[in-house]
C-alpha cells in the first residue's frame, strides 16, 4: 500500500535520533535515545492519518451508503489523529524536560507499527492510542510539566466563553454576578424572623 511509506523503519528513526542527539547540548544516553526513536514513530502515525483523512475527505460517494461509510471513516481517522496529536504534544513536553524514560517506557514500538500499518486495525490502534495517552498524561502530571498547558487551556476556554457571549449578545460572567448582587439588594429578606402572618382583624 502506498501509505505504508509514512511509517518509517526503526533504522531510519534511529538515524534521525542520532542526528538530533549529535546537535543537542543535552547528554542523552543510548537507552534514552529510544525515546526519540519512538517519538518519531508517533509523528509517522500522525502523518499517515492526516493523509488517510484527507484522502477520505476527497471522496465523492454516489450513494447514501457510500456517504455513510465516508463519514464513519472520517470520524474514525479524526479520532485517531486527535489522540496521537495529544500524545505527541505531551510526549515532547516530557522529552523537552529530559524525562526520556517516561516516553520510551510508555510506547510499545512494535505493536504500534503493526497496528498503524493497516486500516484493518483502526479499532486496535485507537485503543492503543487512548492507553498511551493515559500513560504519558499521568507521567506528565507526576513530573509537573503539564500544569502550565492545563492553565493555558483554561485561559483559552475562558476567552472562548467571553467571545461566544459577545457574539450572542449575552452578558459576561462578571455582568451576571453584578446583576445577581443587584437583585439580592432589592429582594426583601424572607427569613423566618422577618416573615409574620398578619394578625386577624378582631373587632
Amino acid at each position: 500500500m502506498a501509505q505504508q511509506k509514512f511509517i518509517t523503519s526503526h533504522k531510519t528513526r534511529v538515524k534521525r535520533a542520532n542526528e538530533y542527539i549529535k546537535n543537542s547540548p543535552e547528554r542523552i544516553t543510548i537507552i534514552d535515545r529510544e525515546a526519540f526513536v519512538e517519538f518519531y514513530l508517533l509523528e509517522d502515525i500522525e502523518r499517515l492519518y492526516k493523509y488517510r483523512l484527507s484522502k477520505e475527505q476527497a471522496k465523492v460517494p454516489e450513494t447514501h451508503a457510500g456517504e455513510l461509510a465516508k463519514q464513519r471513516n472520517m470520524q474514525k481517522f479524526s479520532n485517531i489523529l486527535e489522540i496521537f496529536q495529544s500524545v505527541i504534544e505531551i510526549a515532547w513536553a516530557l522529552i523537552d524536560d529530559a524525562h526520556y524514560k517516561e516516553v520510551w517506557r510508555a510506547i510499545n514500538e512494535h505493536a504500534l507499527m503493526i497496528a498503524a500499518g493497516s486500516s484493518k486495525n483502526l479499532d486496535a490502534l485507537e485503543e492503543m492510542g487512548r492507553d498511551l495517552l493515559r500513560k504519558v498524561f499521568d507521567d506528565a502530571v507526576q513530573v509537573g510539566i503539564i500544569k502550565q498547558k492545563m492553565d493555558e487551556d483554561i485561559e483559552d476556554l475562558e476567552a472562548h466563553d467571553a467571545n461566544a457571549r459577545t457574539v450572542s449578545g449575552l452578558p459576561s460572567a462578571e455582568e451576571i454576578g453584578e446583576l445577581l448582587k443587584a437583585a439580592e439588594a432589592v429582594i426583601p429578606d424572607m427569613t423566618e424572623e422577618k416573615v409574620r402572618k398578619p394578625k386577624p382583624n378582631i373587632q
